[in-house]
């Protein structure tokens, strides 16, 4: 047990350091979402010629891609949190099992041994006398002179047993408290994953926003140089058909 117990306070704090690694990494994508990612779409809005665009393209660009490691660094953290909670609690559920076997086992030997130091007991009385002696009722055990060694080993191996079952009975409670506190753990993360999940919606939003703004934007400036290329244009074909009038007369 000693090796237990030095390992389960750094298994713990390995276990929490996740846990605070994983909002840590919330709280950061959340400070590049509202201003590296902000201000790069702001920029890019805001861009008037190809040089602008294609620095503010590369700047989103980049910060996207870094925000998405993030994201896939927090899944897999997520992940690894959600595969150890699974094998703690479905490991406590077979020591559980395991326990629960070992008392009928018990129990059925510390009948039969009831029945050795007590063989005139009626199967009521042997129903009972095992009953105290689980409750840890030795007196039930007590046996005259007249008996022989072998009754009071029985006797004793009884009691022992009656205190192995008694044990258990006592830890079930706590694996059951165990087990509660592991489900608390992976329910308290749930807000964390959906969270992740959300931020990684608005970030696919937001960027898919501001790339389509960015090409209406750019479609209304292209109209916009369109119409003034026209009006110069006509302008030009109106002072040559004046000239060329002019001349005439």
């Amino acid at each position: 047990m000693g090796s237990y117990d030095q390992q389960q306070p750094a298994d713990a704090t390995t276990l929490l350091n996740k846990c605070r690694e994983i909002n840590d990494g919330v709280a950061d994508l959340q400070a590049k979402r509202e201003g590296q990612l902000m201000a790069a779409q702001n920029a890019m809005f805001d861009s008037s010629n190809v040089k602008e665009d294609q620095v503010s393209r590369q700047t989103l660009d980049y910060i996207k891609d870094e925000i998405n490691n993030g994201f896939r660094y927090l899944r897999d953290l997520l992940t690894q949190i959600d595969n150890t909670s699974r094998n703690i609690r479905r490991e406590i559920e077979q020591y559980q099992k395991a326990q629960s076997d070992f008392r009928k086992r018990l129990t059925e030997q510390v009948r039969r041994r009831y029945e050795i130091a007590n063989p005139e007991a009626s199967p009521e009385e042997v129903d009972q006398g095992v009953q105290n002696v689980l409750l840890g009722q030795e007196q039930m055990f007590q046996v005259s002179g007249s008996r022989t060694g072998q009754d009071n080993n029985a006797r004793k191996a009884a009691l022992e047993r009656s205190a192995a079952i008694r044990k258990m009975e006592q830890d079930m409670p706590e694996l059951a408290r165990l087990y509660q506190e592991v489900a608390e753990l992976v329910h308290q993360q749930d807000p964390t994953v959906e969270q992740v999940n959300q931020d990684a919606k608005d970030i696919a939003g937001n960027v898919a926003h501001a790339e389509i703004s960015r090409a209406i934007d750019s479609a209304r400036r292209a109209r916009k140089w369109k119409w003034y290329a026209l009006f110069i244009i006509n302008l030009i074909i109106s002072i040559v058909v004046g000239v060329a009038c002019y001349g005439s007369v």
